[in-house]
């Protein structure tokens, strides 16, 4: 009866133990967040103000507009410029992204070149500006030579959309 009264005893020792331990770990992350957060409120803002720096580089495009064609020709001009192949594109649908007001929209595309076109083409990408980003590049070596390289890419577009009549009124203003 005693070792059966300590085995159990021992069992549910272990159990609460296991459980002690379990409740530790789940308190340690929820410091380790809590601490996260605060570092990030404390940088607010300095994130607020590189978020407006930033957003008045971005593109705006009037409401409503299909900006799919856009971004396609975009791509297949820089593409062009760089001697690089484009074999396929696929527009995805915009997301609006509520909480910073701003819209998303990316382009997949397959490629095909040699190392020079494709580093001439992302030198040519980073030098629009906020205009696009590259979110995936996959690059593999065709059939064993080293100078034909292909791939996809995934290039995200971040841009304000806002009323046709703003735009109109931009552009009928002065330059000064």
């Amino acid at each position: 009866v005693l070792i059966l009264l300590l085995g159990l005893s021992w069992m549910v020792v272990r159990r609460n133990l296991v459980r002690l331990s379990e409740v530790r770990d789940r308190r340690n992350a929820a410091l380790l967040e809590q601490r996260k957060q605060q570092t990030l409120m404390k940088r607010r803002p300095d994130l607020l103000h590189q978020l407006q720096l930033v957003r008045g580089q971005l593109p705006r495009h009037p409401e409503g507009d299909d900006l799919k064609p856009v971004f396609a020709r975009q791509v297949q001009t820089l593409a062009g410029e760089t001697g690089l192949q484009l074999t396929g594109l696929t527009p995805d649908p915009e997301e609006e992204l509520e909480e910073l007001s701003l819209y998303r929209s990316a382009v997949r595309g397959t490629w095909s070149g040699n190392a020079s076109q494709i580093i001439g083409f992302l030198v040519e990408l980073q030098r629009l500006g906020a205009v696009a980003d590259v979110r995936d590049l996959r690059i593999r070596s065709r059939s064993g030579d080293r100078e034909s390289l292909s791939g996809t890419f995934v290039l995200e577009f971040v841009y304000a959309r806002v009323p046709q009549s703003q735009i109109d009124a931009e552009i009928d203003t002065s330059p000064q």
